[in-house]
């Protein structure tokens, strides 16, 4: 990246108190703030309710945009949290697609067949097996079941 194009990029762009030169990464900013700090916001329960913060550094917009553009940032992209339980921060987050991110969750299934773990719907797209079968087998017969079943098939 250019010298001139990171300058740029920490120097803000404000127009009747909106950040314009990203709005995009604004948007996400200004999202992932409000869901760990603003309790009358509906997600604050799943955010801030169970202690996630955002990193001090990023509550500088300059500092947010700097480091997602540093790091993989592209149109399309979703931030991501590695640890789900883990804070806003540069060493907890990451730029992944939609899908990937789906498959990032507290609620995400996972299950080790032949020494690989997989999510649920990774494995379902690897075998071909109807992912609402998967988690019947799950949830009705238990995860050593389900990996049975899926490594019979792998």
């Amino acid at each position: 990246m250019s010298e001139e194009k990171l300058k740029r990029c920490r120097q803000p762009a404000y127009i009747d108190g909106r950040y314009c030169q990203h709005k995009r990464l604004y948007n996400t900013w200004k999202t992932m703030i409000h869901r760990c700090e603003d309790e009358k916001r509906e997600k604050y329960p799943i955010y801030g309710g169970r202690g996630i913060k955002v990193c001090e550094e990023w509550h500088d917009i300059r500092n947010f945009i700097f480091w997602a553009i540093l790091n993989g940032y592209k149109e399309g992209l979703q931030i991501d949290r590695i640890d789900n339980n883990g804070d806003y921060c540069p060493e907890n987050c990451r730029w992944v697609t939609p899908k990937e991110n789906s498959r990032n969750r507290r609620n995400t299934v996972y299950l080790t067949i032949n020494g690989q773990t997989k999510s649920v719907a990774e494995w379902c797209e690897i075998v071909k097996v109807s992912a609402f079968t998967v988690y019947w087998w799950v949830r009705e017969k238990g995860k050593d079941y389900a990996e049975k079943r899926l490594s019979e098939i792998a």
